[in-house]
């Protein structure tokens, strides 16, 4: 089973994005005196939120990405070459 890096960033910076904008929306208005009225809580989780719906996206878009090198013309003649060359590396079998 491969994991999938952009899952769990996106589903942290997702989760960490979605409370700053709750806490930037509830919290008091007067917090934001030091600086300089600026809601950085609303807007770092506005940021954080949409890096993390874009790793999400990228996820679902590139999970079907991996293919057999002896699918495509540029990886048969790789297989060719290793063979060639004596470079290829079986992995040992399992049960065997």
């Amino acid at each position: 089973m491969q994991l999938d890096i952009r899952l769990p960033i996106g589903l942290l910076f997702s989760l960490l994005g979605l409370l700053l904008v709750v806490s930037g929306l509830v919290m008091d208005k007067g917090v934001y005196q030091r600086s300089l009225g600026i809601n950085v809580n609303l807007w770092w989780g506005v940021v954080l939120l949409a890096f993390g719906i874009v790793m999400l996206l990228l996820m679902r878009r590139g999970a079907g990405g991996v293919r057999p090198a002896m699918s495509t013309p540029e990886g048969r003649d790789t297989e060719a070459r290793e063979h060639q060359l004596g470079l290829e590396h079986e992995p040992p079998r399992r049960g065997h």
